[in-house]
């Protein structure tokens, strides 16, 4: 798993995946233009993807 942009949900003990923060960091304003489908994807990637390979991944 892939700690890198987990984050704590505040008031709760939950935690989410700031996919936008990892895609944003690729080219600003990207994030807003992905379709639905490609968020998901996105975030199956910033959840699962190795660290070092993340960045290749999302480009893709």
């Amino acid at each position: 798993m892939n700690t890198d942009y987990r984050k704590p949900l505040p008031g709760t003990e939950l935690d989410y995946f700031d996919v936008r923060e990892a895609v944003e960091e690729i080219q600003t304003g990207a994030y807003d233009t992905l379709p639905y489908t490609s968020r998901v994807l996105a975030e199956q990637l910033v959840r699962r993807c190795e660290p070092e390979m993340l960045t290749d991944a999302l480009k893709q």
